[in-house]
């Protein structure tokens, strides 16, 4: 199901989209018509954890609240990272997102599986090249990419920012790399 389709049941289910989601389908124009949400609002419905990240487990799940939270708060606390699920990461083909410091690069990331086909390996890998340090494997056990992006690359994003901003970025971000990726599919007549 494309992009599109997704955005289109949202809106038939009642669902409300943001004004970044409508100005794309007016780009793309794709006749999109509905409720508008603002993109802080969207993701009120948020599942948060911090995880050790030594033992994977769990340490405590956070309310909706912490998303005010600064990203600093993963440099402050090394041995975390911040777990995050959102039914909206559906639309762009992502279960959920972990953020955390990485030590050995001294940079904040954002890693995630991204459901796609292993045949988009080369459009992906030239999509992701545009940001330094970027990595992608496919996973064959998943069936979905394994995706490490530096935050500090992506559009928009610093440091001083809330995680409610940054995965608002993020998703925008990831927004537009699937709208490229159909694109791409589209314009080769492969259809997945």
């Amino acid at each position: 199901m494309t992009l599109q389709h997704r955005l289109q049941d949202l809106l038939k289910e009642g669902q409300a989209l943001t004004d970044f989601e409508y100005d794309e389908a007016a780009r793309q124009q794709w006749a999109l018509e509905g409720a508008r949400i603002q993109e802080e609002a969207r993701f009120s419905d948020i599942y948060i954890e911090r995880v050790d990240k030594e033992s994977e487990e769990m340490i405590q799940t956070e309310s909706p609240s912490f998303l005010n939270t600064p990203l600093t708060y993963v440099k402050s606390h090394q041995k975390e990272f911040i777990y995050i699920e959102s039914k909206w990461f559906d639309v762009v083909k992502v279960d959920g997102l972990a953020i955390e410091w990485d030590e050995v690069f001294q940079t904040y990331t954002v890693l995630f599986g991204l459901k796609r086909p292993k045949k988009d390996t080369g459009f992906l890998r030239e999509l992701l090249s545009k940001w330094n340090g970027a990595q992608l494997q496919f996973n064959g056990q998943d069936g979905l990419f394994d995706v490490n992006l530096p935050l500090l690359e992506l559009e928009d994003i610093r440091e001083e920012m809330s995680f409610i901003e940054i995965i608002s970025a993020v998703y925008r971000c990831l927004f537009r790399l699937i709208l490229q990726l159909e694109n791409n599919e589209s314009k080769n007549g492969s259809q997945s």
